[in-house]
């Protein structure tokens, strides 16, 4: 049965609403700025219950037309577990109940009770998990967006072309933010949008604050031109064929699309270099291979192959663009020596916190309200961020929400390994577990990238990195299956 033709002209308006909302995330400062809040979560929200909407219409006189896929079923648990954790550290609960499963907070709020009492303002004597209700407020809703963004992807781009369309509109996104940094360092400005760069000069950032952020962006969106590459090689020929054939025929039918895709992983992995950031490359790199070796197969081949690709690739950008721009920052000075100092003052009092409120944890977004309480050096800043997102998960959603997110992460990256690489995957298309694989490869390099940055607390980078999973785990209803 075909679905009205209202449905579908629905569907690509929320389509078209969602990847314009996508390909603008990343240009207000990656969207940490104040006016960028409400777009962040009201537009993911809106276009996640209108493509719920459509397709409980569309499918509501079929039976078993949609099949879950295993990961988006563990992912979306997961999601939906750790949002009930958070909307309770904003729970109001008894002096004798808080200080059971809470102590430190219930400290906190006792002797905020006190002063109050003392300077005459009523109080309550009942009080949250959450050190800062406001903050956990406005945290579980960020949390909410990133949750519908992965829903409205998997509910949205469940076929080919839309996949296509997906990485196409990320990948236009990703080359303006290089050709833009790009063109702010050879005037040397440095300006975004107006707004003058000081904190971190030298260095491009493209639309972003920090350099190290921009570069994880187009780190994660990388992969997708590498996805359009394999396809357009797939299409060529089959197995059988000679490379030489397969390659004329790439020439002949895929030219333009192949140039694209080869122009921006250019673009990304030269603006990756041009942002200086260790990180990124060594996130990139690692994540590369870790995928590489999951491949069934000629694995030591394959890592060695793809090892050596990614060396030579590198080494002719680094020529081509500068080794004093792109290299001199992996000689560490006393000022990069500096940089390892705090991102380890910043773990430390991570670690600390999470000591303080094991359990619970200080409440979702209250980092920079509790790193003082643990933070023993560089006494002359305030830690908004741990620079390790597994360590400020666990000191503000404690150790329950720690384990849950690790869970739901860890099962679900392998269940999406066994359908892309394992015979589970055998009955799905090869385009669509070649999208699969290049989604993999994202969330490894956004995996390793958050043992020591920041990144999934810069709105812009988790829901795209979201969306991008969202496609992968899609629902297998409107794929065309292989017969065996």
């Amino acid at each position: 049965m075909q679905s009205p033709g209202w449905s579908r002209v629905a569907e690509g308006a929320c389509l078209a609403s969602f990847l314009v909302w996508l390909m603008l995330l990343p240009l207000p400062f990656g969207s940490v700025i104040e006016a960028a809040r409400v777009p962040l979560i009201v537009v993911p929200l809106a276009v996640c219950a209108c493509a719920a909407l459509i397709r409980l219409r569309v499918t509501r006189d079929r039976t078993r037309v949609t099949q879950a896929t295993p990961p988006a079923i563990v992912l979306t648990g997961g999601a939906v577990v750790l949002l009930l954790i958070v909307a309770l550290q904003l729970v109001p609960l008894p002096s004798l109940l808080l200080r059971a499963i809470s102590p430190e907070s219930h400290l906190l709020w006792s002797e905020a009770t006190r002063l109050a009492a003392l300077a005459g303002t009523p109080v309550s004597t009942m009080h949250p998990i959450s050190i800062d209700p406001r903050a956990t407020g406005f945290e579980l809703f960020r949390l909410f967006a990133l949750f519908a963004t992965f829903m409205a992807a998997a509910l949205l781009i469940r076929t080919h072309p839309r996949r296509v369309v997906f990485t196409y509109a990320l990948c236009v996104t990703a080359m303006f933010e290089s050709m833009y940094g790009l063109r702010e360092a050879a005037m040397q400005r440095y300006e975004i949008w107006g707004w003058v760069n000081r904190l971190n000069f030298d260095r491009v950032t493209g639309t972003f604050v920090n350099p190290n952020h921009f570069g994880h962006y187009l780190a994660i969106v990388l992969p997708l031109p590498l996805f359009l590459v394999g396809v357009a090689l797939h299409r060529a020929g089959d197995r059988e064929t000679p490379f030489a054939r397969r390659l004329a025929g790439l020439l002949e039918h895929g030219l333009l699309r192949t140039s694209f895709a080869l122009i921006a992983a250019g673009a990304c992995l030269a603006g990756i270099l041009l942002s200086a950031s260790r990180g990124a490359l060594l996130a990139l790199v690692a994540g590369v291979l870790l995928v590489a070796s999951l491949i069934p197969g000629r694995r030591i081949t394959r890592i060695a192959f793809a090892a050596m690709a990614a060396g030579v690739l590198i080494a002719a950008l680094v020529l081509f663009l500068g080794p004093e721009r792109t290299m001199s920052r992996f000689m560490p000075s006393a000022a990069e020596r500096q940089t390892f100092v705090g991102r380890k003052v910043g773990i430390s009092a991570a670690l600390g916190v999470w000591n303080r409120f094991p359990f619970t944890g200080s409440g979702a977004g209250t980092f920079e309200r509790v790193v003082s309480m643990e933070q023993r050096d560089d006494l002359g800043k305030i830690y908004h961020h741990a620079h390790n997102d597994y360590a400020e998960l666990a000191a503000t959603g404690g150790s329950l929400a720690l384990v849950v997110g690790l869970l739901a992460l860890l099962a679900g990256y392998v269940l999406l390994w066994r359908m892309t690489f394992s015979r589970a995957g055998w009955n799905l298309t090869w385009r669509r577990r070649a999208f699969q694989a290049a989604a993999l490869t994202s969330l490894s390099i956004a995996m390793i990238h958050a043992l020591f940055d920041f990144n999934f607390y810069i709105p812009s980078n988790p829901a795209t990195l979201a969306a991008i999973l969202g496609v992968a785990v899609a629902s297998t209803d409107h794929d065309k299956r292989n017969r065996r």
